[in-house]
This record gives C-alpha cells, structure tokens and sequence, in this order.
C-alpha cells in the first residue's frame, strides 16, 4: 500500500512539473507583444541589469543614476537609454550619460558625454532551457558631448550578451531553478590610436522570487517581495592594448565592482538598487550606489512605440 502511495505521489510530482511549465508558457505566448518583450527566454524573464547589458532586443526606456567617490573625486552620472525594435528581432538604440565631477580644490566640471548609437540582434532564444544570446555593436559619435566631458574621437564597440535560466534543473533541485545567470563582454575600439582598447565584461547571479512562486511553490510572499530579484553583478574593465598605450592613458591596472542589490519587476516598469563595491583599490576606495529604472515600453504601448516597425 504504502509502494503504491509513494508511485502515486512521484506521478503527480512528475505530471505537475510537466504541467506548470507549459501552463506558464502558453500564458507567456498570450500576451501581447509577448514575442519581443524584453528579454524573455520560456518562462524566465530576465531584469534589466544595472552595470552592463540585457541579453534581450526590446523597446525600452531606462534612466540609471550612479554616484561613488574615489579618492577624494565624487563622480555622479545620470544615464539615459532608449531602444527600439525595428523588427522581432533587431533593433537600434541611443544613450548618453550626463556626468558631474567634484573634487576639493579643483573646479566641478559637469556636462555630457558622447552620444552613443547603437544596433543588436537576437541571436537566439532556447525556451526549454531558458536560454538566450544577442550580438551588438554601438558607437560614441565624437564631438557630440560636452567639451571636458565627451570626446574628440569615436569609440566603436562589439558586444554578446547572454542569459540561462536554471529552469531545466530536475524537480529534486527546484529550489535552485529560480536562479538565473545573464553577462556581456565587450570590446572599446577608440579612432584615436593613442587612447587604449578595453575589454569590458559582467556577469550577474540572480534568483527569481517570482518564478520561485509561479513554477516551484509558493511561499507565500506578498507585495511587495513577490516581485523581487535579488542580484548580484560583478563587473570588470581591462586594458587589452601595448604596455606604452596602457601605461600612457593610467589603464595599467584591471577595475571593476561588485555590486550587490535587488530589483523589483513589474508588468510595465522594472526598480533596481544596487551597492557598487570597488573590487580592487584601482577602482576607488568608497561604496557608491546604482538607481535604475527601466520602463517597458512593448507592455505601455503594445501597439505602437512598443511593437516592431517590421513584423
């Protein structure tokens, strides 16, 4: 009796972890724009990360505010960004950050940077195993910021992005299928021979409080923590040129962060707070903060800024 309870319970485990999944998919295919929103891999959405990248061709708009001191120079930056799908599938995009540097004994300087355009493709997208990819390529146009503040040379920049969801663990190990990893990698290829190639990279590790509540059990959160994700990013920047270049422009030395935080997802917006930890004494001495908002527009304006130009 008991062997037939125990194979029982496994078939009902086994037949409702087949069933949620595609229960949850299909309500994803449902909703409009539900084929470009964001980035969307099977049941997993993956936030708007704060200090690189999204691995997903969408229509947004964000708005991101970073302040951190380092060795007595305080640098805030205020970053806006908008992209647009002009298809399901690629899309263009613009951003620039306005930049105010204070430091004692020395004049403020404050204005903006270079206007960066850009194009990306999604590269794929693997629902069943929550996986994503995107390829890009951006531009910061000389000349277009604000003098002390942009550049007199463009810089072009190649970039891939990615994300995978740990939906596809099996059920023994569902507390750990709410986890998700998402990164970028990139590389700075400035006109101006003097200024040095960066390679740029992050990574993030997140955990989905709202998947662990839709597709493992509910735990019984309310607003507003079932909509949350704590992340963690961590975020690096190298110098990749000739020793002379390197020395020459102060980048001998690797930077980065690690920022922890968490960020609050909703159907039409997206919060994110983040401590910004420097990760070396080179990449300052102060805990900063990362603000950011996000906005979707395929959910504010299905129909119109929010759907692809070409379908």
């Amino acid at each position: 009796m008991r062997h037939n309870q125990e194979i029982a319970t496994t078939m009902h485990r086994e037949t409702h972890e087949r069933l949620i999944p595609r229960f949850a998919l299909s309500i994803l295919l449902a909703l409009p724009g539900a084929a470009w929103a964001h980035a969307i891999a099977g049941m997993r959405v993956f936030p708007a990360t704060m200090s690189f990248d999204d691995p997903g061709v969408a229509n947004e708009f964000s708005a991101n505010y970073g302040t951190i001191n380092a060795y007595g120079v305080t640098t805030d930056t205020l970053s806006l960004a908008y992209a647009k799908t002009i298809t399901p599938r690629f899309g263009l995009s613009m951003a620039t950050d306005y930049n105010r540097i204070t430091q004692s004994g020395a004049e403020n300087q404050s204005g903006w940077d270079n206007l960066t355009v850009g194009g990306a493709y999604q590269l794929f997208v693997n629902a069943p195993h929550e996986a994503i990819g995107m390829l890009a390529v951006s531009d910061s146009l000389a000349d277009s910021g604000t003098g002390g503040i942009g550049s007199n040379y463009s810089t072009i920049s190649p970039e891939f992005a990615f994300g995978k969801g740990m939906g596809d663990l099996p059920w023994s190990m569902r507390y750990l299928r709410p986890l998700a990893l998402s990164g970028a990698i990139s590389e700075d290829l400035p006109s101006d021979s003097t200024q040095p190639r960066m390679l740029n990279w992050g990574v993030s590790l997140q955990y989905s409080i709202p998947y662990l509540q839709d597709f493992v059990k509910e735990v019984g959160l309310g607003a507003p923590f079932n909509n949350l994700i704590p992340i963690v990013e961590y975020t690096q920047s190298q110098c990749v040129d000739s020793h002379a270049v390197c020395q020459s422009s102060g980048n001998l030395n690797d930077t980065g962060s690690i920022n922890p935080g968490v960020i609050w997802i909703g159907h039409y917006y997206q919060v994110g707070l983040e401590a910004q930890i420097p990760a070396n004494s080179a990449s300052g001495n102060h805990i900063g903060i990362l603000l950011g908002v996000d906005i979707y527009l395929d959910d504010v304006m299905p129909h119109s800024l929010g759907a692809p130009i070409f379908r």
